[in-house]
């Protein structure tokens, strides 16, 4: 039986891509644009979710984290933290997968991007969609502190697009797009920023 397509994910994939696309261009090419970096607060939130249902869904899993390795890889000479989110996305998936080893995976996340933070936020995350919705909005919530109250707090509206059914359907994403899109468009804006 063929599994039916999760029109709600492609959606979340889709704010993903969207917003983390305007953050970049607010960070590469208008420095001092506080709204284009506010909207790109989405985008984390978003890619968290997606690691959530990709760690879940994947029938090769040694694939998909190996995937996500060689993108982080790859991207190191372009992203301007040399250590990306990619592999903040690895530990965390890792952390998933292999749950004894959770404390292990949070350490290295200490030298990525997002640091524990964004370790903690992708666990926060998992109990919302996964446990309890309440719960995991006030797990959410006290991540936010470790950040302090900072423009990063606006990622807890990417919660009402987790928690909101809709019936959008966008264009379906191409499997590998993701892999392709992160460091290309970063290659692009820096050419563009350079102009």
């Amino acid at each position: 039986m063929k599994k039916e397509f999760d029109h709600h994910l492609n959606l979340i994939k889709w704010i993903g891509i969207i917003t983390m696309t305007i953050d970049h261009i607010g960070y590469f090419l208008f420095p001092q644009g506080r709204l284009l970096r506010l909207i790109g607060r989405l985008a984390f939130p978003c890619f968290l979710y997606s690691t959530i249902e990709g760690t879940q869904r994947t029938k090769h899993y040694g694939r998909y984290i190996s995937r996500m390795v060689l993108v982080g890889i790859l991207s190191m000479p372009i992203t301007p933290n040399t250590i990306n989110v990619i592999f903040l996305l690895v530990c965390f998936s890792l952390s998933l997968k292999y749950q004894r080893w959770t404390v292990l995976f949070g350490f290295l996340s200490l030298f990525t991007e997002y640091s524990i933070y964004g370790f903690l936020f992708g666990w926060a995350i998992y109990w919302f969609k996964e446990k309890d919705w309440k719960q995991g909005t006030l797990l959410s919530i006290a991540v936010q502190f470790i950040y302090g109250i900072s423009l990063q707090s606006y990622s807890l509206l990417a919660l009402v697009f987790f928690s909101i059914k809709t019936r959008i359907k966008l264009p379906r994403l191409p499997r590998y797009f993701f892999y392709v899109y992160y460091p290309m468009h970063q290659l692009v804006l820096i050419w563009l920023a350079t102009l």
